[in-house]
């Protein structure tokens, strides 16, 4: 009994250790400081005094940033109050958070749409517009159901925490992305793709060294992105334009 007894008490106290880790805060923050250097040529310098491109002039670019940008405060905040042992407020804050992401979401389907066709407008190319739409779209596919799989999840913490990592990820790899292909180029696949996917083959390393175990939503994320880093040729066929046109035809 004695025995039994301890090695609850040993476990209990792991989980408590792990959910007071500070590495999720951590993972956060990377994917927050690397989506805004993704993006700063082309936004966030301008921000700060440099000469706005035409690009940065429209309305709508500004407030999806600042809806996204506040959304990855928001979970480091969220992963901050755990690590910290802030549970009550963290529980408290969370429904306010989730319905924020799902608005977030649907502001992100508005905005895939009017800059797509802005795009096309811009090159004179509606198929590249029709092209284009898939990856935020997609993205805010991902971004609401990971979002959703978290609500679902909140009373399983280990699980609720990796859906709301997953989700977050969805919104940060844009300029995760813009950033890894700076550093070593867009068309270096054998090394692009692997930095694209690192936060995710990350959190399973630690999940597999740390927790000692593999989380089935993690290795569906990591497929799902997986696709999404090999769907550049679909999205100039004649199976995706089509759809493509047709989710555009409301904002023209």
């Amino acid at each position: 009994m004695g025995t039994a007894a301890t090695t609850v008490t040993s476990s209990a106290a792991a989980r408590k250790r792990l959910r007071k880790s500070p590495f999720f805060t951590m993972l956060g923050l990377v994917m927050l400081v690397l989506a805004i250097g993704g993006f700063w040529p082309q936004y966030f310098s301008a921000i700060v005094g440099r000469t706005p491109k035409p690009t940065t002039q429209f309305w709508l670019i500004h407030v999806h940033a600042a809806l996204f940008t506040t959304w990855l405060l928001f979970y480091m905040s969220q992963a901050a109050l755990v690590m910290t042992g802030n549970t009550r407020l963290h529980l408290k804050a969370g429904p306010w958070v989730a319905t924020y992401g799902f608005v977030i979401a649907a502001v992100g389907f508005y905005a895939a749409g009017v800059l797509a066709l802005r795009l096309g407008v811009r090159k004179h190319d509606f198929d590249k517009a029709a092209s284009f739409v898939f990856f935020p779209l997609l993205d805010m596919v991902f971004f609401a159901g990971f979002l959703a799989s978290a609500v679902l999840l909140r009373k399983r913490p280990a699980l609720h925490k990796r859906a709301m990592l997953l989700a977050t990820f969805s919104i940060a790899v844009v300029g995760w992305g813009r950033f890894v292909g700076r550093m070593v180029g867009f068309d270096n696949q054998l090394i692009w793709g692997p930095l694209m996917l690192a936060p995710l083959l990350i959190a399973i390393a630690y999940d597999l060294i740390v927790c000692r175990r593999l989380y089935a939503i993690m290795v569906i994320g990591l497929a799902l992105h997986l696709i999404r880093l090999n769907a550049i040729p679909f999205t100039n066929t004649e199976r995706w334009l089509p759809i493509g046109r047709t989710l555009l035809a409301p904002f023209s």
